[in-house]
């Protein structure tokens, strides 16, 4: 579900808890920049039960949008949680007027990327030494949506 800036706040702590420690203390900023309406990023977020599962940070400008962190809960991964969460930004961004969404992946990360391959995200690029701790290129990748011209 689109977590709203106030719903947001309610699981700061829940998501910045599952982010954090994958994005080195980025996903605290996001949402901080969330509540306070400080930024247009869109925090989606699955639930299992009453606490978040899994969320998705998505910036959207126009007619395009980029993920900018997608993790799920240690303990609940590999149980369809991010897939959920693709296919409601999917849903969200075909109802908005995005054609095209964007992402980019650590060069290493084959999982992710063979993960995102199966949603037809293809590679368009790299981005010379973008990651640090260990220095690394990423991936630029991106999905067309249909009906996008």
């Amino acid at each position: 579900m689109l977590l709203e800036s106030f719903e947001a706040a309610g699981f700061k702590d829940e998501i910045a808890a599952i982010g954090d420690p994958l994005f080195g203390g980025e996903t605290s900023l996001y949402i901080e920049e969330i509540i306070n309406k400080k930024s247009d990023h869109k925090i989606f977020a699955v639930f299992r039960g009453e606490k978040v599962a899994g969320f998705l940070i998505l910036s959207a400008v126009l007619d395009e949008a980029e993920i900018l962190e997608v993790a799920v809960s240690e303990n609940l991964r590999r149980k369809g949680i991010a897939s959920e969460l693709m296919e409601e930004i999917f849903d969200w961004c075909g109802k908005n007027g995005i054609g095209r969404i964007l992402l980019e992946v650590r060069e290493s990360n084959s999982v992710a990327r063979n993960y995102y391959e199966r949603f037809d995200f293809v590679k368009d690029g790299f981005r010379k030494n973008y990651y640090r701790n260990p220095s690394e290129d990423a991936v630029l990748m991106s999905k067309k949506l249909s009906g996008a011209s």
